[in-house]
């Protein structure tokens, strides 16, 4: 037998009241299940959709469906990580790379005209990566705040919320990196120190990772749109 859109929508709540909350983990599960779910009311139609749910369920063995979300997640893992080195690259190889390198001569230079034309002192660097962290996040929320909205409880958007965490430290430094390296004339290269070049890459490096952050979500966001308009058609 077929299962009907109702009996699917049955099936997705019995795997939520299992523990498993994130839309998309229940489609990935409800993928595995349904096929059994129909064989054994084929077998035996005095069964309910309930009682097939649970004999299924009990198939699995005692950790359940946990094996599916584990095997899951490590897919998205795998796809999102794979995603991040195709666009890093793709950026760094293409015109691109113009973003994170003028972002990254604003941020130090500014930093040195504001102490050397307007008496901030070291404080520069302060001022200019708060405002940076300030662009940042209106970007974000400008750019993924409706998605995020949408799709906060799908396993794939929060794995993408991990991938921020390689920009934490570059903009930290932004911040505070003034203390270590002070403030200096990036059209004058020569006179830059081991740490203050290392400051400059370090900070390209960042900004280098946070412009490719759009095109991961993006890939991201239309495969989890692709699952949903799937299951939408159920």
């Amino acid at each position: 037998m077929k299962l009907t859109k109702p009996q699917i929508e049955q099936l997705k709540t019995l795997i939520s009241k299992k523990g498993y909350p994130e839309i998309d983990v229940q489609y990935e599960i409800l993928d595995h299940v349904a096929c059994k779910v129909e064989t054994m009311l084929d077998e035996n139609p005095k069964l309910n959709i309930g009682e097939a749910f649970q004999k299924v369920h009990a198939s699995f063995g005692i950790f359940g469906f946990s094996g599916l979300e584990e095997s899951y997640k490590k897919l998205i893992e795998t796809r999102l990580t794979k995603y991040f080195w195709q666009e890093l690259k793709s950026n760094l190889l293409s015109i691109k790379i113009l973003v994170p390198l003028l972002l990254t001569f604003c941020y130090f230079q500014s930093a040195y005209v504001l102490e050397k034309y307007f008496s901030f002192g070291e404080g520069g660097q302060l001022l200019i990566g708060l405002l940076f962290l300030a662009f940042v996040m209106l970007w974000w929320f400008y750019s993924f705040g409706r998605g995020f909205k949408k799709y906060k409880n799908y396993a794939s958007w929060r794995g993408n919320q991990g991938i921020l965490m390689f920009t934490y430290l570059p903009l930290q430094f932004m911040i505070q990196g003034y203390k270590y390296v002070g403030n200096f004339n990036l059209l004058d290269p020569s006179t830059l120190g081991f740490w203050q070049v290392f400051a400059v890459l370090f900070v390209f490096a960042g900004l280098s990772i946070l412009s490719s952050l759009p095109g991961v979500f993006s890939k991201s966001l239309k495969d989890t749109k692709k699952l949903e308009e799937v299951y939408r058609l159920v």
